[in-house]
């Protein structure tokens, strides 16, 4: 019996230290989110304030490099905001995100990371991180089975950073943050000149062949975002958005042809996409790059760089005309 109340006792003690835990980790920011944070804040607000019909650049941070703003506003004749953030917070809160900026008759441009379309929706340390502790909207839409992944993914070093409380400091050096973004959301100081030491050696390193993404492979073996992504063109045609997928900028690997499966992953894209009611505009491997177009990752493309990826963009959208309005 003494066994019994003491484990008991035990676990009613370690219950209510765990829900303290978790009530002292909601709302408690980290410095590792704070870039992304104060990045949508100055996006979703740019997009706030445009009462005409526009265009969403939506994605991870390929396109926040990648995507002139500018250019696409002159092509389509309607403001730009370029909405692309970080593609480790995943699918689902990224293409929330675009439904709040979206208004009808917006176009939206999906230059999704390959890795998005992998997507199974499962909680990742970067999503946990952010929505437990920046995004209470987003946390409150969550089931009660997806907050139950949130919380049993919290990796111990965000419980104990959750628990001192930092001081939640303005990002205002570094690569990454709002000082680095224009008022449209485009990632600036991406030229040659701005490249350290440390983004040329990663560039190097990203261009091993090691480093090769193996997407082909991953798709013979997951579910990906699909059955998601077509609940997104649903939602854009009742609200009638014109969403158009496009390539995202990719470092070009010998072995994305030279193997059957990666090549076979590449080229069923668009088809894949245009299934689900999206348009599909260009070709991945004609908007892959040798390594000397990259900034710091095999994603993100230096300024120059940006200029030609979005007059490629363009010469496709204009060949296709893939909304019935501009």
């Amino acid at each position: 019996m003494k066994f019994w109340i003491g484990f008991f006792t035990c676990l009613v003690t370690l219950s209510l230290v765990w829900i303290q835990g978790l009530t002292s980790q909601l709302g408690t920011a980290t410095p590792t989110s704070r870039w992304v944070f104060d990045a949508y804040q100055l996006k979703l607000k740019a997009a706030e304030q445009i009462a005409t019909p526009k265009v969403l650049i939506v994605a991870g941070s390929n396109a926040m490099f990648g995507i002139d703003s500018k250019q696409l506003s002159a092509y389509w004749q309607r403001p730009t905001i370029n909405l692309a953030v970080n593609a480790g917070l995943g699918l689902d809160y990224i293409l929330a995100q675009a439904k709040k900026a979206a208004r009808r008759g917006d176009i939206i441009i999906l230059p999704l990371e390959y890795a998005l379309y992998l997507d199974d929706g499962d909680a990742n340390s970067q999503i946990i991180d952010y929505v437990i502790g920046r995004d209470p909207l987003y946390w409150n839409s969550l089931t009660q089975y997806q907050k139950t992944q949130f919380i049993l993914g919290m990796a111990p070093e965000r419980w104990i950073q959750g628990l001192r409380q930092p001081i939640d400091s303005p990002v205002n050096s570094g690569t990454y943050g709002t000082h680095h973004l224009d008022n449209v959301g485009d990632q600036t100081f991406s030229g040659r000149e701005h490249q350290q030491e440390q983004d040329r050696a990663a560039i190097a390193i990203a261009a091993s062949p090691k480093k090769a993404w193996r997407y082909g492979e991953r798709a013979l073996q997951e579910n990906g975002a699909w059955e998601r992504l077509s609940q997104f063109s649903k939602w854009a045609r009742q609200n009638q958005l014109c969403v158009i997928a496009v390539p995202t900028a990719l470092l070009f690997h010998k072995s994305y042809k030279d193997s059957i499966v990666e090549r076979r992953f590449y080229e069923s894209i668009p088809d894949r996409v245009r299934s689900l009611d999206i348009p599909y505009v260009g070709k991945p491997f004609d908007f892959m790059y040798p390594a000397d177009h990259f900034f710091d990752t095999d994603h993100h493309l230096q300024d120059w760089a940006r200029t030609i990826h979005t007059q490629r963009l363009i010469k496709q959208l204009r060949q296709s005309q893939p909304c019935s309005f501009r």
